[in-house]
């Protein structure tokens, strides 16, 4: 595997530099004198450093390049130090999906960020430790970054030291710290200007972000979510990212072999405001600068490092379902099957849980931070758990009430009908509901619907035709509303995929396409999970010299398989590349 940065300079020089570096840089002789520990792999085996920024499209990575939104990774395209490659996301183009194949190549059964298991009786919330963790522990290959670390993901992908990671983040239980979480805040202070920074970063960022929700509210008329995107916009654009990024510094100044840090900060953004909007725009600025100083500390570390910056798949604009039909579509349908009862409060009693949970673990949290991080830390807890006690859930099963659950994944939403345990086909709906399937279809804030079949194939029923999706071939009857796009078969691929997972929804609602514009099932103004092509090409800015073709991608396990090569006994050491 010939991977690696161009270099002029001979390679005895290089070794001076580094071990110079080393020595007497304040960031490594500061860790050597807090006593954090150094990686204990071996040292001549070439590491990797992969930044993941969250639900970047290729084109918008393109138009953020050439306006210089990011202009440290402009000036590394242009040097030639790293290449762009674009490549196809698979479906669902949702993080949990495309981090469980890069981290452990199996990605079945995760239909998206939401899903409900029949089998189970669970709403699956990726975004809760307990879902996501139950997720993690289903997959069966060794993970991708055992011995490494991993930042602000959905799983740990096995790695050594983890943090900010949705399966471990309300169960301590489960975390992973080589060094104490208060050092990086140690760090941070110590570094001086970086402290200030944040201080100065959390203020403008509240400021605009108040500023930017008055304007929205004046000319949108809009107020619900404000306080989460507030709330969003500090913490990720400056606690987590700031965060992360020192503690991804410490981790290369430590010789960890394997690194992975995804930055959510403009895929959040783009939900709430839009992924063309100021705000996301302006989150790519303080995101480039991060990846600015990781490089950096790429330079001096002992360790040689490949440097990798990518996305997991792309954001397309959208309007909300209840925007455009109003009504939300839990309602929309209950309207139309007469005698069923839908979704219910499973919502309220799902919050009511979610919050129970996050209480729990800011009292886990607050155990050993020190004193002055305690109390915030426990007030917070208690204030959460107040908010618990309003929602005053029931008792009961809330699904036990229900006929049929609708959960939404942005813009696929999946409906069961949780009183038939086995997966329902478009021969059982159309029975128990003759005409549902065309109502919906033709619905002017619905692109499509898609079901399985008794022949084992996925009938897709769109407004101007429909298509049988098999083994070994589509039938396509009239006009389907993806037809002009340029990566036709790779989403019919996709659309069969979904449909015939056994976690996806009996059946399958699609707001890509719709003639109303694209469509989210969730309120959001940005939206991925679908098969538009802003959600589909992603991109990977990577090493010239890394032998791989990342344009033929199609397949997120394709990144383990390519990845697994720098793992012990898989790769060359730096001996042996140089002996060649």
């Amino acid at each position: 595997m010939r991977t690696g940065q161009p270099s002029s300079r001979p390679r005895w020089w290089e070794r001076i530099r580094r071990a110079f570096n080393l020595r007497f840089t304040r960031g490594p002789a500061l860790l050597r004198r807090m006593g954090i520990p150094v990686s204990d792999a071996d040292p001549a085996r070439r590491g990797f450093v992969i930044i993941q920024v969250d639900g970047l499209s290729h084109a918008r990575l393109v138009e953020a390049l050439r306006r210089r939104r990011m202009p440290f990774l402009r000036r590394l395209v242009r040097r030639g130090r790293l290449k762009l490659h674009r490549f196809l996301s698979e479906l669902p183009t949702s993080t949990p999906a495309f981090q469980a194949g890069m981290f452990y190549g199996d990605n079945s059964e995760i239909p998206g960020f939401q899903f409900f298991d029949k089998s189970e009786g669970r709403h699956y919330r990726m975004g809760r430790s307990e879902f996501a963790y139950s997720v993690q522990q289903e997959r069966r290959n060794p993970g991708l970054l055992r011995g490494g670390s991993v930042f602000s993901c959905v799983f740990t992908g096995d790695a050594d030291s983890a943090l900010f990671i949705f399966s471990t983040l309300t169960a301590p239980s489960r975390w992973k710290f080589v060094f104490r979480a208060w050092d990086i805040l140690l760090l941070s202070v110590l570094y001086v200007s970086v402290f200030f920074r944040m201080v100065f970063l959390f203020v403008l960022e509240l400021v605009l972000a108040v500023y930017d929700s008055v304007k929205w509210y004046l000319r949108r008329g809009i107020v619900r979510r404000e306080v989460e995107f507030i709330a969003a916009r500090v913490a990720l654009t400056v606690i987590a990212r700031e965060s992360i990024t020192v503690g991804a510094t410490i981790d290369i100044y430590r010789g960890v072999p394997s690194i992975y840090v995804n930055y959510l900060g403009y895929d959040e953004h783009s939900h709430l405001r839009g992924p063309d909007s100021a705000v996301a725009k302006w989150t790519l600025l303080g995101i480039d600068r991060c990846i600015r100083k990781i490089h950096k500390a790429t330079l001096f570390s002992e360790r040689k490092y490949d440097f990798y910056v990518l996305s997991d798949h792309g954001q397309c604009p959208v309007l909300p379902f209840e925007m455009l039909a109003g009504e939300p579509l839990g309602e929309f349908l209950q309207a139309r099957l007469a005698g069923m009862t839908v979704e219910s409060d499973l919502t309220k009693d799902e919050r009511a849980a979610q919050l129970g949970a996050v209480a729990e673990g800011m009292a886990r949290i607050a155990e050993p931070m020190p004193r002055a991080f305690r109390r915030p830390i426990r007030a917070y807890g208690r204030f959460l758990g107040r908010r618990v006690a309003r929602l005053d859930p029931p008792a009961d099963d809330p699904v036990a009430r229900l006929d049929i659950v609708v959960v939404s994944s942005g813009p696929v939403a999946y409906a069961y009908w949780v009183r038939r345990p086995e997966p329902l086909t478009a021969e059982d709906i159309d029975e128990m509901h003759p005409e549902l399937l065309d109502q919906l279809a033709d619905h002017p804030a619905v692109g499509f619907v898609s079901t399985r079949t008794e022949s084992g194939g996925v009938l897709v029923h769109a407004r101007g035709g429909t298509a049988l999706i098999g083994e070994n071939g589509v039938r396509v009857d009239g006009d389907l509303p993806f037809d002009a796009s340029p990566h036709r078969s790779h989403v019919i691929e996709g659309i069969r995929r979904i449909t015939r997972m056994r976690r996806a929804g009996d059946l399958c609602i699609w707001g890509a396409y719709a003639q109303g514009g694209n469509v989210s099932y969730s309120y959001e103004f940005g939206a991925h999970t679908g098969c538009t092509d802003d959600e589909i090409t992603a991109f990977i800015l990577a090493p010239p010299e890394a032998d791989f073709d990342f344009a033929s991608v199609t397949r997120h396990d394709q990144f383990y398989e390519f990845f697994s090569r720098y793992l012990p006994g898989t790769g060359e050491t730096e001996e042996q590349r140089d002996a060649s």
